[in-house]
């Protein structure tokens, strides 16, 4: 058991993988977490955004020429000066949570202790995919495939902007090491927290197909479940990020296109939906496991019920000569007990998440769009709609 103890505190899926044998190749890294993702974070702004800037500069393009110069592009300050470094400390918060959780389920006594190898097979395995090498390499193609697609294809990057003065020219200098190296950079850190969050929906699924000792009658009326709720929080700094990153974009869109945010605001929503289910939807892995157990525990208290209630029925009921012991009895204590746990089963959720937690990780990521509904609501209305949602979170 020690074993295992020893490799959940060591679990940290969220806390390396992909690209970092090449950051410790460039001391991006640090043996201490915290400080390591602060230098890796600093490191990374230096090497995307100051040379943006300094080639912008030397070419004429920073604040002028072109209708979007660099110094104007919100997008790419959004991106590069403030979500770029939180992708990378989030990976502190996030991590240690998802220790906490892990190391719950084996605690809790969830996990049978003839299934304790199995589960310490699941976090190996998890480590494993964490550091392949073949994991890396796809998600460097992936990576400079998207960047051509967003700078060549894409129609709202079509030409006139900082990077790509006109599409018969092609790119600029600043172009091509914002193709080759900043936007790259910043899309590695993007898919790679995907990855990460396919390593732990792995984990999830692999546990949910172990014997695990879930109980109908669990007062978080997910089966013993409830604490998994717990890892929803933290990703509200990746949503923040990424959708700062949106807003960012259609602001710019805004200013500098005549675009409203009507024209956007469904693009916004659906890659909003997007983003909340990779980070919420590995919960949803359980769903199967609790619509069973919520059957049969409805099934075994109903049975249980009635073979009480028929029980009582003849003692209390049938036996008229003895009901004058009734006052007192500790029979009706069981009655109502079989009452709340069939109510409790009852109303089970089929989604171990609390809605608290649920509003905690959603809320930082629409607060982004707040400026951007500012042209279309009034703001009382949205300052109103957000205090209600951390109300109700809290």
């Amino acid at each position: 058991m020690a074993e295992i103890s020893d490799l959940l505190t060591a679990f940290s899926p969220m806390e390396a993988g992909p690209g970092t044998s090449f950051a410790k190749r460039l001391r991006l890294v640090h043996p201490q977490l915290g400080a390591s993702s602060v230098r890796t974070a600093a490191i990374l702004v230096a090497v995307t955004w100051l040379p943006l800037f300094a080639l912008s500069w030397m070419e004429g393009l920073a604040f002028g020429r072109v209708r979007i110069p660099f110094c104007y592009d919100i997008a790419a300050h959004v991106r590069f000066l403030f979500a770029l470094p939180v992708l990378v400390l989030a990976e502190i918060p996030i991590g240690r949570r998802l220790r906490e959780v892990a190391g719950l389920l084996l605690s809790s006594g969830l996990v049978r202790s003839e299934d304790v190898g199995k589960f310490q097979e699941i976090f190996i395995g998890a480590l494993q995919l964490r550091d392949s090498r073949i994991a890396e390499i796809l998600i460097i193609i992936a990576v400079y495939v998207s960047t051509y697609t967003t700078i060549f294809e894409a129609s709202i990057q079509s030409g006139n902007t900082w990077f790509r003065p006109t599409p018969q020219t092609g790119l600029t200098p600043v172009g091509y090491w914002y193709a080759l190296v900043a936007l790259p950079v910043f899309q590695f850190l993007v898919l790679r927290w995907i990855y990460r969050m396919a390593i732990w929906s792995k984990c999830l699924l692999d546990v949910s197909r172990l014997d695990l000792r879930l109980t109908p009658t669990h007062p978080d009326r997910a089966g013993g479940l409830g604490f998994l709720s717990q890892s929803l929080p933290p990703f509200g700094l990746i949503l923040f990020a990424l959708s700062s990153v949106v807003s960012g974009a259609i602001a710019s869109r805004i200013l500098f296109a005549g675009g409203s945010f009507q024209e956007f605001q469904w693009s916004y929503a659906a890659l909003f939906v997007i983003f909340v289910v990779v980070f919420a939807g590995p919960l949803l892995i359980f769903t199967p496991k609790l619509l069973a157990l919520q059957a049969r525990g409805l099934e075994e208290y109903r049975t249980l019920a009635t073979q009480y209630t028929q029980s009582f029925h003849r003692k209390w009921v049938e036996r008229s000569d003895e009901r004058q012991e009734l006052l007192g009895t500790s029979d009706i204590a069981p009655l109502a007990g079989l009452e709340t746990s069939y109510k409790i089963i009852n109303k089970m959720r089929f989604v171990p998440v609390d809605h608290g937690d649920f509003i905690m990780m959603v809320v930082p990521g629409l607060i982004p769009a707040a400026p951007l509904l500012l042209t279309v609501v009034p703001p009382s209305v949205i300052v109103k709609t957000l205090l209600k949602l951390i109300s109700v979170a809290a």
